[in-house]
């Protein structure tokens, strides 16, 4: 399985400003047909066709349809769940997902269960791991909680380094992140 997790890189929405449609209809259709084939050839509980779910489920959150993300999502892990158990490194990026899609609905504790759920599972799922600290950080900084925020999103950048080569846009995204969340720390500090 961590074979297959190397060839889906992680990935994040870097505009949070994107609407429902804009831009994305190309990569849902995409992921449907993807998901169609990989149904008809495999079956709907093979591996292959949980990770073109999953891969659906994120053309739908980054579209701005987080309902749509989570359904896909959920129909993905169960498929992986029973296939491989609910420790496997496969479940980690439908678990990112979720937590994405629970954030952009505002639903902290959702996010928060889905990441440490991932977290959890281990660094042998790789980039999808740091991708799973990322997002933790992301629920922490949108709480409020700072520190917390920095702490998850140095451990993500240490991870990012390692895997990227220098200068990759998910080094880039979680650098400024951190950097926005120590600048938010110190300016709640000296209040």
């Amino acid at each position: 399985m961590s074979a297959l997790l190397a060839y889906g890189a992680p990935r994040h929405k870097v505009d949070a400003t994107t609407l429902p449609g804009s831009g994305n209809t190309d990569e849902i259709a995409s992921a449907r047909e993807a998901l169609r084939q990989a149904t008809v050839t495999l079956g709907e509980d093979h591996p292959v066709t949980a990770f073109m779910l999953r891969n659906l489920a994120l053309a739908m959150e980054e579209g701005g349809y987080p309902n749509y993300a989570e359904h896909y999502a959920q129909k993905s892990l169960a498929i992986l769940e029973r296939r491989f158990g609910s420790g496997d490194v496969s479940l980690v990026p439908a678990l990112n997902v979720l937590a994405e899609a629970a954030v952009s609905q505002a639903r902290y504790d959702d996010a928060r269960k889905f990441a440490m759920r991932a977290i959890a599972i281990g660094p042998d799922a790789g980039a999808h791991y740091a991708t799973a600290l990322h997002n933790l950080a992301a629920v922490f900084q949108a709480e409020g909680r700072f520190r917390d925020a920095a702490e998850y999103y140095r451990q993500a950048l240490t991870i990012r380094e390692q895997l990227f080569p220098a200068g990759h846009p998910y080094i880039k995204v979680t650098r400024a992140a951190l950097e926005q969340a120590q600048r938010a720390a110190k300016a709640t500090a000296q209040r």
